[in-house]
């Protein structure tokens, strides 16, 4: 079987996934400047599960919150509108794919959670750009590669046998088998997906930010997540690799990428997602 191209993975004949309609119908909201918490709030409150789960995570030591929030509109008012947008995106891509061929979903998960950890972390450190949206993009980093797992199981499982997602090479051997990687990928189906030009761009950007003219901030600090995570399998931060330029070019100093917590400590309360 010939790879498929890029413009091929996302054939009609494909059963691919939607936007969750809840996802669907925030993203909407929260593009109108007059939204108020009321209607924002609503929109979650139909969903039961995900009503839950966003209460059970806004009351877990993540967010550091020191009273109990009981409803969702509480929940908005204590984190704010851009915290809300995070947790309902990231939590429902993980009720998105039900099943992938050579993909361990929860392992999957929880490679993304921790590069979307690392991300807001790094965000927050620099300064160069929201710690939430950056926690986003880095949530749906790789959701390219369960698109190509879907679509072209025979050619990825071997891949990911021999290369595995969370390894620095993995973008460079897609690359030079397929022409294009999982970050491409995640980059289209975003934009399938109708959500803004920043968001696709730094998905599309995020392999070599270097190459973004003007530099994108938001592909850079995810970048150096997607390194941060990876770098974990290696016992020199230093060495091969390291993205000294993207961390100049965020201005952050190097002594923050070097003495941040871990991205699994980072991550670690947000395992309420892929439960």
């Amino acid at each position: 079987m010939t790879a498929a191209s890029l413009d091929e993975l996302f054939a009609e004949h494909h059963s691919l996934p939607s936007v969750p309609k809840v996802v669907r119908d925030l993203i909407e909201v929260l593009s109108n400047d007059n939204a108020t918490l009321s209607q924002v709030a609503r929109k979650i409150d139909v969903d039961q599960v995900l009503t839950a789960k966003m209460l059970r995570l806004a009351n877990s030591p993540f967010y550091g919150v020191r009273r109990k929030i009981s409803t969702m509109e509480e929940a908005i008012r204590m984190l704010g509108l851009s915290a809300i947008r995070t947790l309902v995106i990231s939590s429902n891509l993980t009720g998105t794919f039900k099943k992938v061929p050579h993909v361990d979903l929860p392992g999957f998960w929880r490679h993304s959670l921790r590069v979307a950890s690392a991300a807001r972390h790094l965000a927050a450190e620099s300064r160069a750009v929201d710690p939430n949206l950056a926690f986003t993009v880095g949530s749906m980093h790789a959701i390219g590669h369960l698109i190509m797992c879907i679509v072209m199981p025979e050619e990825m499982g071997p891949l990911n046998a021999s290369c595995p997602i969370d390894t620095v090479k993995r973008l460079g051997e897609e690359e030079q088998a397929f022409g294009y990687h999982f970050g491409d990928v995640s980059a289209r189906l975003a934009s399938r997906w109708n959500f803004s030009d920043e968001f696709v761009t730094a998905l599309g950007g995020f392999a070599r930010p270097m190459s973004v003219q003007p530099f994108d901030p938001l592909a850079g600090i995810v970048h150096l997540a997607v390194w941060r995570v990876a770098v974990d399998r290696q016992e020199d931060p230093e060495g091969p690799g390291w993205p000294g330029e993207v961390v100049d070019a965020l201005g952050l100093p190097r002594a923050k990428l070097q003495q941040m917590p871990t991205p699994a400590e980072l991550a670690a309360d947000l395992e309420l997602m892929i439960a």
